[in-house]
């Protein structure tokens, strides 16, 4: 098996199963030698903040000495994103090895009558390597959800965190917030600490104390009001939390929530007696590296790329551009059907001059045409069109230093664009 061959084989699996349940991907493991129960978790789970957190978390914990896996999905970069081990990702012939050590074993579930789908062969292969590894942290976030989820497997967390919770996958999640919460809630065992992120909604919480209290588990809000804010800008942030003063290259107000909450979970790994000194969080947290979360690709004039693609995200991300945007701003956006396109639109077009509709890479894209029906409804000036990446050669070679573009919608999009904003001119990187 080459390379793409091991991509395709993945990517030939469904994204979900009729029914939602365990048992297929636990069967798995068990011929795989059940991997997850040697690892030594952190399951993170949550609507929106979820990769950001994670990515903090796992830098920590790196450079505290500890050998980190860290899992995402989707990937933005490349698929060999998903999975890496102290902020490598796994090679290309050690993922080919591993791939058709999971593809023999589920092909024999196969034979049995027994489908899995595309997350749980991928986060099989993860689990595979990370305990071949022999990690000393592995921090997962789950895909959606949390009770079903395949990350949900490991026996016994050391902690299980769920950031922001909103709407989003509802016609699998539920179609409230405490429906949600209650899925995100299954990856809590008897006695568990959960960490969660401040500024939730009042049902999330009310829904996440009756359930830990259920679960004879201990609650905790990430660092409830102790964090003064230094100082912002569209790069970044820098704040004192008690003492400890972080600085925070993921731009974008929201971050705040969610580096309070890996501040938390610092706390609560030392008192399990894990050695993460400040000089570890500061040096973790500055070292952190995340593409698409409200990601700067350009200082003169400002391009922001971010994976916006549900209605938490998109009032978010409204609250970023007008905090740190100049006020001439385009927004370019490409989005799935599945997702809830009028309301992100809702959010978002107000604050924009010209929104740009554009189709993504995937065939559960809402056509631009109908995208920009939606934008109509808030923003005057709209246009659809059919090539992204053209579309966004037009709208950077127009755009003027007093002005603004942002790229948003959907990570699949993102993942498609981000090559080309990473040559613009006025890339920070880019000499």
């Amino acid at each position: 098996m080459e390379y793409e061959e091991s991509l395709e084989y993945i990517a030939n699996f469904p994204r979900f199963k009729k029914e939602p349940s365990l048992e297929e991907m636990k069967k798995l493991l068990e011929r795989l030698g059940n991997p997850q129960e040697k690892l030594r978790s952190i399951n993170v789970a949550g609507t929106n903040g979820k990769g950001s957190t994670v990515a903090m978390l796992a830098s920590v914990l790196s450079t505290a000495g500890y050998k980190t896996g860290r899992y995402i999905s989707p990937y933005v970069l490349e698929f060999r994103e998903r999975m890496m081990i102290n902020g490598k990702m796994i090679g290309k012939k050690r993922l080919v090895k591993i791939v058709e050590t999971v593809k023999k074993e589920a092909d024999a579930l196969l034979e049995q009558g027994i489908m899995l789908n595309a997350f749980e062969i991928t986060t099989a292969c993860a689990m595979l390597w990370f305990a071949e590894e022999n990690c000393d942290f592995v921090v997962l976030e789950a895909g959606m959800g949390g009770r079903f989820d395949a990350t949900n497997t490991v026996p016994e967390p050391v902690l299980q965190i769920i950031t922001a919770v909103g709407l989003d996958h509802t016609e699998i999640l539920g179609d409230t917030l405490e429906k949600i919460t209650a899925e995100k809630c299954g990856i809590l065992r008897p006695g568990c600490t959960l960490l969660t992120s401040p500024g939730q909604e009042q049902e999330v919480l009310t829904t996440m104390l009756n359930i830990c209290a259920d679960l004879d588990a201990t609650f905790v809000t990430g660092a409830a009001g102790r964090a003064k804010l230094v100082s912002e800008d569209v790069s970044g942030m820098d704040i004192l939390v008690g003492k400890t003063e972080l600085s925070l290259s993921l731009g974008g107000k929201h971050q705040i929530n969610n580096l309070l909450t890996v501040y938390s979970a610092v706390s609560i790994l030392r008192e399990k007696h894990f050695v993460i000194k400040d000089e570890h969080l500061v040096e973790g947290i500055a070292a952190t590296r995340f593409p698409a979360r409200f990601e700067l690709c350009s200082k003169e004039p400002v391009v922001i790329l971010d994976g916006a693609h549900n209605p938490q995200a998109a009032k978010a991300l409204a609250v970023n551009v007008e905090a740190f945007l100049p006020k001439k701003r385009t927004l370019l956006c490409g989005m799935m059907a599945d997702k809830d396109c009028e309301t992100v639109m809702a959010e978002l077009a107000p604050h924009f001059e010209h929104v740009i509709t554009v189709p993504v890479e995937n065939p559960r894209m809402v056509a631009p045409e109908e995208l920009a029906k939606f934008a109509q409804k808030y923003c005057k000036n709209v246009s659809a069109k059919e090539n992204a990446k053209e579309a966004l050669a037009q709208a950077l070679e127009g755009l003027k230093d007093d002005e603004a573009l942002v790229v948003a919608g959907s990570l699949y999009l993102a993942s498609e664009l981000r090559p080309m904003l990473m040559k613009f001119k006025g890339n920070p990187n880019v000499q």
